[in-house]
């Protein structure tokens, strides 16, 4: 990357990386040159140090704009801290040699479940832009649409200002309550970005309850987006040129994927697929984890880490009844072990990786749209 070209990062990484090249840019330029090419943004959850040189060299051989992003419930589970995160993606953008393709970081969920947490939750945005991160979700969706206005409007200021990325969340991800099985509503987004554009916070995203979960589907459960529900939502919040964020994409075809960007999908998470890449979790051809009839986790032995350490997180896993989706929390626990796998394990879970992305990428139209992103820079 040129230094004419570093001068376009935001002012937060700049001052956080002065020496560094590597192109981290505003989120916010990702989104708009996806829209300009009808694309969508890829956004990873990888929980663990181990698939991101794949994720890397995917986007570099694809010439695809990726978001790296963690949760603030992952940063509970995992290695990292939000300073971490942010220096880990850098050094491995740094040591693999990417100079122009620019990628994003994103505070995926910062999760306030009432009012009595903005305080904190404030504190963790604050730390998160002073460590990098050019792009940021409030979700205070658990709470009743009132509060969630009061509390997004006081969380999104600071991100408005600062001119970065802001995703806002109306309808909480999973949940099975309410109107339409707990649906959003494209009257009650069309209120919510209204209202937030009257106080002054104006969004570029707005994550919904459409049908999707976080995770794998187990059993007779299977993905459920909402489409057409999507698209209704996505034209009631047009007027303020804000488009969806479509959050818990494992599990869901790549056929329904590539035609998100029609129904008003701008940016795709996908996270669960990384973790079962790591582990070596047997998936169908969705990237879904299948299990046993008793609803265990197949392991492949050419996958993942090695056979050996997985028996100990499946040990660890029952002896801490942390099985199930809860595996997720064997991340931090193993990281240490993680990281000193043997090289053949780690090169297959990086082309494992890379395979998958490329796939993503190709799917969501972003590959080859790199260069615009910095028109938006």
């Amino acid at each position: 990357m040129t230094k004419k070209l570093a001068e376009k990062r935001p002012e937060n990484v700049k001052k956080r990386f002065p020496n560094s090249l590597v192109p981290l840019v505003n989120g916010k330029a990702l989104i708009k040159a996806a829209r300009k090419h009808n694309a969508m943004i890829m956004a990873a959850n990888m929980r663990c140090k181990l698939p991101v040189e794949g994720l890397v060299r995917a986007s570099m051989a694809s010439r695809a704009p990726l978001m790296y992003e963690i949760a603030k419930s992952e940063l509970g589970y995992t290695e990292f801290t939000p300073q971490t995160f942010v220096e880990f993606i850098i050094e491995e953008n740094e040591r693999l040699g990417n100079t122009d393709v620019p990628f994003a970081v994103h505070g995926d969920h910062i999760t306030v479940k009432s009012l009595d947490e903005v305080e904190s939750t404030a504190d963790l945005i604050a730390r998160e832009m002073e460590a990098g991160f050019t792009s940021f979700a409030i979700d205070a969706s658990h709470m009743e649409n009132e509060k969630n206005l009061e509390a997004t409007t006081r969380l999104a200021r600071p991100i408005f200002e600062a001119g970065l990325n802001l995703e806002v969340e109306l309808g909480e991800i999973g949940a099975k309550s309410g109107s339409a099985e707990g649906f959003t509503q494209p009257e009650e987004a069309q209120w919510f970005i209204g209202e937030l554009d009257k106080r002054g916070i104006r969004p570029n995203l707005l994550a919904i309850n459409n049908g999707s979960i976080h995770g794998n589907y187990f059993g007779a459960a299977h993905e459920g987006i909402q489409l057409e529900l999507t698209r209704s939502i996505w034209e009631a919040i047009r007027p303020w040129s804000v488009d969806i964020a479509q959050h818990g994409i494992t599990g869901t075809s790549l056929d329904k994927i590539a035609t998100f960007i029609q129904h008003g999908i701008r940016k795709g998470n996908v996270g669960t697929l990384w973790q079962n890449v790591s582990f070596g979790i047997a998936m169908n051809q969705n990237g879904n984890a299948l299990t046993t009839e008793n609803g265990d986790y197949i392991k492949r032995p050419y996958r993942g880490v090695p056979d050996e350490l997985w028996q100990e997180m499946m040990k660890w896993a029952v002896e801490t009844k942390n099985t199930g989706g809860n595996i997720k929390k064997a991340n931090r626990v193993f990281a240490p072990f993680f990281n000193v796998i043997p090289p053949d394990c780690k090169q297959r879970i990086h082309g494992h990786a890379y395979e998958e992305a490329v796939r993503l990428f190709e799917a969501t139209h972003s590959a080859g749209i790199a260069d615009s992103v910095w028109e938006f820079a």
